[in-house]
C-alpha cells in the first residue's frame, strides 16, 4: 500500500529548493465555522409553479443549472431539480409541454440561512442527500440556493496552489497506464 502523506511530502521537498516542505496553512483559507453567506452565490432561477416542465427544462438547461426555485407570491413553494425529471418524469410517457411543474417539484423543500456555518450545510446536504438547498433570511425571503458544488469549488479554490501541485500519484494502478482511461 502507498503513504500518500509521505510520498506528497517527499515530492514537495524536492520542488522546494531549501528542502521544506512547502505546504504551508493559508493564512486566508477558510474555516468550517465560516458562514455561507462568506460565499460567493449566483442570484437563484425562479420561476412559478404553473411554468410548464419543458419551460423549465429549457431555462435549467439555458442557464447550465441543476435546479429552479418554484415562487408563488414571493414565498418559496418548492424546487424543481434534475432528480425531480429523473424520478418523476422519464419514462412516464409525459407531453413535457402540457405538465405543470407544481406537479412534479419537491414541494415545501429544506432550507438554510445565510448565517448557517459552512460545516453544518455540508453535513446538512450529505446527510439530507441534497444537491441543491435554498438560501432564506429570516424574513423567509429567499436569497440565493447552495449547491454542493459551489462548496467543493470555494474549498478548492481556498487550496488550490496545495491542490495543483499535488504530484500524480494515482491510487489505481490502471490509472497509470494510457488504457487505464
Amino acid at each position: 500500500m502507498i503513504d500518500y502523506d509521505e510520498h506528497i511530502d517527499d515530492e514537495l521537498k524536492q520542488m522546494n529548493e531549501d528542502g521544506d516542505s512547502i505546504m504551508k496553512v493559508n493564512s486566508e483559507a477558510f474555516h468550517l465555522d465560516d458562514h455561507i453567506d462568506t460565499i460567493k452565490l449566483k442570484s437563484p432561477i425562479m420561476t412559478n409553479g404553473h411554468t410548464s416542465v419543458a419551460d423549465c427544462l429549457e431555462l435549467m438547461r439555458e442557464k447550465r443549472i441543476g435546479c429552479l426555485l418554484i415562487v408563488e407570491e414571493g414565498k418559496l413553494e418548492g424546487i424543481f431539480t434534475e432528480r425531480d425529471i429523473i424520478r418523476r418524469i422519464v419514462g412516464q410517457g409525459l407531453s413535457h409541454s402540457k405538465i405543470q411543474v407544481k406537479n412534479y417539484m419537491t414541494a415545501d423543500p429544506d432550507t438554510l440561512t445565510p448565517d448557517a456555518p459552512l460545516a453544518f450545510a455540508l453535513n446538512y446536504m450529505i446527510l439530507g442527500g441534497y444537491r441543491h438547498v435554498p438560501i432564506v433570511n429570516e424574513k423567509d425571503q429567499i436569497v440565493a440556493c447552495l449547491s454542493i458544488k459551489d462548496l467543493v469549488k470555494h474549498i478548492g479554490n481556498q487550496y488550490f496552489s496545495a491542490i495543483s501541485n499535488l504530484p500524480p500519484t494515482p491510487k489505481n494502478p490502471g490509472w497509470a497506464t494510457m488504457d487505464g482511461g
